[in-house]
């Protein structure tokens, strides 16, 4: 579907070139038309600027508009996309549904308190022809986005689930199968009659959320025996949380929804009006190869996939924008360099937020990627495990003053090398998780040389049974700095599982539990992970020249690792720490501080507290509430750009909308 747009092309030549041309205004029927005319005209003239400027409105897209290399700009002349400064521009890619007659023999199947409240609507050809709803969500699989999802005056709905809060604990369980018990009647006695039946949840193990299909039912004794197809993880463990998704009987309350696949017609209880839309694009905007390219004060919503994907090519930079509800990530940049996005509110995605992946690790190459002055919150929406805010690969890339904060996953999962991750807040994060951390890296000696400093962590505890970190250097990752961080109320501030040559100067800790954690696992119960070659460690390191001339000069110690001693946790220095109400350092699992550098770390004297420490300690969010612990110790604390993290974006309507 397209809406006539009105777009203005604006050629400005160079300074050193004739004059330049009177601004032109273009009307055309949608956005691919008018990028088609820049390319046009910037083959007559090769130095045009080129402005595409989208009036205030909705711009709907059926599908994405895509961008190769001949579609970009110059290094002095990039092709900008431009909406008003006010954000009215919106590119969507969703079409707004009607009404239709609710069929009776669907309506007598829906519970008691739907009825009256649920409507029918006639889904678009994209979101009726696939079979499934979606693909199932599985440990390393591919980002697959949904066939669709719906919206309503709120924001994202989802499929019609029980339990309607929370989840209900698996009864027993094996390899594939699982018995749930306590499931209304009405439910229990429909669920034959689901050929689109999902079930989600922490089959195994808490730190892994995966939904999956469910290929068939059968009434017990006790409950409900259902068995999924492909098999959770490692199986399913009685008590494991769960829940079934997408029952025509569990439609029992707002912001949920029905698809019948046979009709194709959904069944939705919509919030604040009757107006429903349905994602149809799978992405907005897909720059292929593209190079010089501004997206600049746009708000862009509902994608299937993303809403931004850029691959491959160089300079591309989103800026001043809103990025909202898409069923997979909001930006990603993978092989792309020198891009990224500025200044920009990312929520409600699917999966992760952004997605930066650049650079050549074999060469240790720098890709110039960035995420500055963001505001990412709400993500792995409907991945609610394995996608964080931001996940960074390949080399240098840099995370610098964002506000990431409340979400049930973490903020950062870091691959590769020679990463900067500085002046960001990250705060309220993991809730319900287990075994996990808000900035984390694992599984690679050759990871190495990222640099986490200046940031400020703060509220990251976990809940009854559960357990979470702060910096989680999982399972021997080596080689980082973390430096003149402030950790306020976090469980196991700097988590180091394993590894070896990790420095951590110069931070503060206050009301952390404990400070830093040290373990040697590669030489109990993680030692295979060590000796086998076979091993995604091992592999790792294979992969990489570590002993070619670039690697040797950045890591001198890392080509003759495996002949020093590689299962023990050495070589990391604990310096300069500041540490008030917090746990002490903990060496356990076979870690030994005497394999460390511990030095000069101190807890506060008394008067250098400031007012009422705990009080402090248990209610600010405010670094500079703690100066007076760091006065004459040499210590900083973070300065964090507070103005700069799009929190103004909170106020009036519905956020992202």
């Amino acid at each position: 579907m397209r809406v006539p747009l009105l777009l203005g092309v604006i050629l400005l030549g160079w300074a050193q070139g004739p004059a330049a041309a009177a601004p032109s205004e273009i009307r055309v029927a949608g956005l691919g038309e008018a990028i088609a005319e820049a390319r046009r005209r910037r083959a007559r003239d090769p130095r045009a600027a080129i402005v595409i400027a989208l009036q205030p409105g909705t711009h709907r897209l059926a599908d994405a508009v895509r961008l190769g290399p001949g579609d970009g700009g110059s290094a002095g002349s990039p092709l900008v996309i431009r909406g008003p400064a006010d954000g009215s521009a919106r590119l969507v890619g969703s079409v707004r549904l009607d009404p239709v007659p609710l069929d009776p023999a669907l309506a007598a199947r829906l519970p008691p308190a739907a009825r009256g409240h649920v409507r029918a609507y006639r889904l678009p050809a994209p979101a009726r022809a696939p079979s499934r709803i979606q693909v199932p969500l599985v440990l390393n699989g591919p980002p697959s986005p949904p066939a669709f999802e719906v919206f309503d005056g709120e924001g994202a709905m989802h499929p019609a689930h029980w339990p309607a809060e929370d989840f209900a604990g698996v009864a027993e369980g094996d390899a594939s199968s699982f018995t749930l018990t306590g499931l209304p009647q009405s439910l229990a006695s429909s669920l034959r009659d689901e050929p689109d039946l999902w079930a989600e949840g922490y089959w195994r193990w808490g730190w892994l959320f995966e939904t999956l299909p469910v290929a068939r039912t059968a009434r017990t004794g006790s409950g409900v025996r259902l068995t999924v197809d492909p098999a959770p993880y490692d199986g399913i463990r009685p008590g494991a949380p769960v829940r079934l998704v997408h029952a025509l009987a569990a439609l029992d309350r707002p912001g949920a929804w029905w698809r019948d696949g046979r009709s194709g017609i959904l069944l939705a209880w919509p919030r604040g009006g009757s107006a429903v839309e349905v994602s149809v694009a799978d992405a907005l905007l897909a720059l292929d190869g593209a190079a010089h390219v501004r997206i600049e004060s746009l708000r862009l919503a509902m994608a299937r996939g993303d809403l931004v994907s850029v691959r491959g090519g160089r300079d591309v930079v989103v800026s001043d924008s809103v990025l909202t509800f898409a069923g997979g990530r909001g930006a990603a940049f993978t092989g792309a360099e020198s891009g990224g996005l500025q200044r920009c509110d990312i929520t409600g995605t699917g999966a992760e937020a952004v997605v930066l992946s650049g650079g050549d690790r074999r060469a240790l190459t720098p890709g110039g990627l960035f995420l500055r002055d963001s505001r990412l919150t709400a993500y792995a929406r409907l991945r609610l495990t394995q996608h964080p805010a931001v996940a960074i690969d390949g080399v240098g890339a840099e995370v610098a003053g964002n506000y990431i904060h409340d979400s049930p996953a973490y903020a950062l999962h870091i691959r590769g090398n020679d990463h900067r991750v500085t002046g960001n807040e990250i705060a309220n994060l993991l809730a319900g998780a287990t075994d996990n951390g808000a900035i984390y890296a694992g599984r690679d000696w050759t990871a190495r040389g990222t640099v986490i400093a200046g940031n400020f962590l703060h509220d990251i505890r976990a809940s009854t049974d559960r357990e979470v970190k702060g910096v989680y250097l999982d399972d021997m990752a080596s080689g980082f700095t973390v430096t003149g961080n402030l950790f306020l109320r976090v469980d196991q501030a700097v988590f180091i599982g394993g590894g070896r040559d990790n420095r951590i100067e110069g931070n503060v800790f206050v009301a952390t539990s404990p400070a830093v954690h040290v373990d040697s696992r590669g030489e109990t119960w993680a030692r295979d992970s060590v000796s086998d070659p076979q091993s995604e460690l091992r592999g790792a390191y294979a992969a990489m020249p570590v002993g070619s001339a670039p690697w040797r000069a950045r890591y001198p110690a890392l080509a003759g690792i495996l002949y020093d001693r590689p299962a023990v946790a050495t070589g990391n220095v604990l310096a300069d720490n500041l540490l008030a109400l917090s746990d002490p350092f903990r060496f356990t699992d076979g870690g030994r501080e005497a394999e460390q550098t511990v030095a000069r770390n101190r807890g506060p004297a008394g008067s250098r507290a400031g007012g009422d420490l705990p009080a402090l300690a248990r209610s600010s969010v405010d670094p500079m509430d703690f100066s007076a612990l760091t006065e004459g110790t040499g210590l900083r604390l973070p300065t964090i750009p507070f103005a700069r993290m799009r929190r103004e974006r909170t106020a009036g309507a519905p956020f992202g909308r």
